[in-house]
């Protein structure tokens, strides 16, 4: 046997050992786990018509250093199927306008130390909603609103 053979069968023996245990560490996720991002999502709501959008963090700025992250849970409700669809196929686009919304948030009218107006932050999200899918086609929900601070 040359040494090439040598290599190769000590591979091959090498590979047949783990290839088991390889197998079952990349098995692809339940369908249940791949609909829901957040399996505590549809806690919130059970109905068809919300679409969880979790995830969502933003820093909040102090002066010139960062004093905490902001982290928000939202939704949206959509009762049109179609829009639904539509919702699910830009998700990433809807995703970062909405993050862009609260990092403005965050960094403007948000004042470090005090309570978040969820009415504005709200406001601001549907704003950044309405102009992906357009006016009134979807209905921000804000599911929680959390101040880390960096303390």
């Amino acid at each position: 046997m040359t040494l090439s053979h040598a290599r190769f069968a000590i591979m091959a023996a090498f590979l047949l050992a783990f290839a088991n245990p390889m197998a079952h560490a990349f098995a692809p996720a339940s369908t249940d786990a791949a609909d829901i991002p957040d399996p505590t999502a549809k806690k919130i709501s059970g109905s068809k018509d919300y679409v969880p959008l979790f995830g969502i963090r933003a820093s909040v700025t102090s002066g010139f250093t960062v004093a905490g992250f902001m982290a928000v849970d939202a939704g949206l409700h959509v009762e049109k199927s179609k829009v639904r669809k539509q919702v699910e196929a830009i998700k990433p686009r809807i995703m970062d306008a909405m993050r862009m919304a609260v990092t403005s948030y965050a960094n403007g009218p948000y004042r470090d130390g005090y309570v978040p107006d969820l009415d504005i932050l709200r406001a601001r999200m549907q704003r950044a909603v309405d102009k992906q899918l357009g006016k009134g086609s979807t209905q921000v929900v804000l599911a929680s609103v959390i101040i880390f601070n960096a303390d």
